[in-house]
């Protein structure tokens, strides 16, 4: 299935510059003239041109995604921790991905073996068991282990989520 997105290839194309051109136009290198960025950026925006993540991650090594892993988003305690880490990673730059596990120990290992590929920087695994980083040994990614349960109030939650999410971004 082809995406509806245009690439710089097709501005290429479509403006008769170089690929190379293009994407130096586009990240306002200075070696391409003040005309020429122009003109490309009027195509870019004519055609809704938006820079693949995907792509430009690669390119830095840098995704500025993270995993957050929680048994069942409808209980309170893990939607709440949840909202609180897409928050705080939000004004850090980051976003977030969320996957259930469903108390399910296999499913948690293979989220994190599936995202081991470089999509996201580092996994936040939240859980009402104690559970030992060594259980995702062998893995690229930075994981930090969030323990919170229904007995917590919501500063406390709030507070955790908080710091497993500043511990994951020093460990990146």
């Amino acid at each position: 299935m082809k995406s509806s997105a245009v690439t710089i290839k097709e501005l290429s194309s479509l403006s008769g510059y170089s690929i190379s051109t293009v994407s130096k136009a586009l990240n306002n290198k200075l070696e391409i003239s003040e005309a020429t960025r122009k003109t490309i950026n009027t195509i870019a925006k004519q055609h809704n041109y938006v820079p693949n993540n995907y792509a430009v991650s690669l390119r830095i090594k840098k995704t500025e995604s993270i995993a957050v892993i929680l048994p069942e988003v409808t209980k309170a305690c893990y939607s709440h921790s949840l909202c609180y880490l897409q928050k705080s990673a939000e004004r850090f730059g980051y976003r977030i991905l969320f996957y259930q596990s469903f108390n399910s120990y296999e499913k948690e290992l293979n989220y994190i073996k599936n995202l081991n590929d470089g999509s996201i920087e580092g996994a936040i695994i939240i859980s009402s068991e104690s559970k030992q980083k060594s259980q995702f040994e062998g893995n690229s990614l930075s994981i930090e282990l969030l323990n919170i349960d229904s007995n917590q109030s919501l500063e406390e939650v709030k507070q955790l989520s908080y710091n497993s999410l500043i511990n994951l971004l020093k460990g990146n």
